[in-house]
């Protein structure tokens, strides 16, 4: 094993290095590449905007990391006009059993070179952490394609037969806790039904053609309108392969 300590410049988008940083350890080379105009919110830390106030953030998620034994696999990238979207699962211990949680980071570029990073993942419950505000400097009018639209409409009404028939018959959902949902033994279908309708409020997008990372705010079951992360990838058939849900 080498005894090199890590790189000190982290290469690709910010999307892509940040949650390997923090599992890495590279909080010295990822807080360079955060530099004085970022900001980033996450679901079990809060939100942070200043440099000192970032660099705490992610010294607390690197150390929780290494306590759990984290281990990260990325799943997918998707690159848009002003977002980037970074998809992974991150293995570790919570709660004495050992899980695999799905991660999501969204990476917003806005002017004067300054960036938001959103991390979605569902939370380890009784964290006594304060609910999560809305996405900001968005009027929610992000178009989307058909395909999309029909998927997205169909969680809005609870009409599960339009969203089942969106799906390949090898079809599956990938819920925020990993859960996987296949169409063919009859799960998406219930997992569908559970939903029930819920509000969706599309405020971002990256689409690569293959997959379209969608950026919310969810309503559901009485609770507040929370930010979520629909990722939809699409088969070769023009139907849905995947849907996955980053949602706290």
């Amino acid at each position: 094993m080498s005894d090199r300590p890590p790189p000190s410049t982290l290469k690709g988008r910010l999307a892509d290095v940040y949650v390997p940083a923090l599992v890495d350890g590279a909080l010295e080379a990822l807080s360079r590449r955060l530099g004085n105009r970022a900001t980033i919110d996450d679901p079990s830390y809060g939100r942070a905007s200043s440099l000192a106030s970032c660099e705490s953030l992610i010294g607390r998620v690197s150390e929780a990391f290494r306590a759990k034994g984290a281990l990260y696999r990325h799943v997918y990238s998707t690159t848009g006009v002003s977002l980037d979207a970074a998809e992974g699962v991150i293995a570790m211990t919570q709660g004495g059993e050992k899980v695999e949680l799905p991660i999501a980071v969204v990476a917003e570029r806005r002017r004067l070179r300054e960036i938001e990073l959103r991390i979605y993942y569902a939370a380890e419950p009784g964290s006594g952490r304060t609910p999560r505000g809305p996405i900001v400097g968005t009027d929610f009018t992000t178009p989307t394609p058909t395909l999309v639209s029909t998927v997205v409409d169909a969680l809005r009404t609870g009409d599960t037969e339009t969203g089942a028939a969106s799906f390949e018959d090898t079809g599956r959902i990938v819920d925020a806790h990993g859960n996987k949902h296949g169409k063919r033994d009859g799960q998406l279908r219930s997992f569908l039904d559970g939903l029930g309708a819920i509000a969706v409020l599309v405020s971002g997008s990256a689409d690569d053609g293959r997959t379209c990372c969608l950026e919310t705010m969810i309503a559901h079951g009485g609770r507040p309108a929370a930010p979520a992360v629909l990722s939809l990838k699409r088969g070769d058939s023009g139907l849905l392969r995947e849907l996955r849900i980053y949602w706290d």
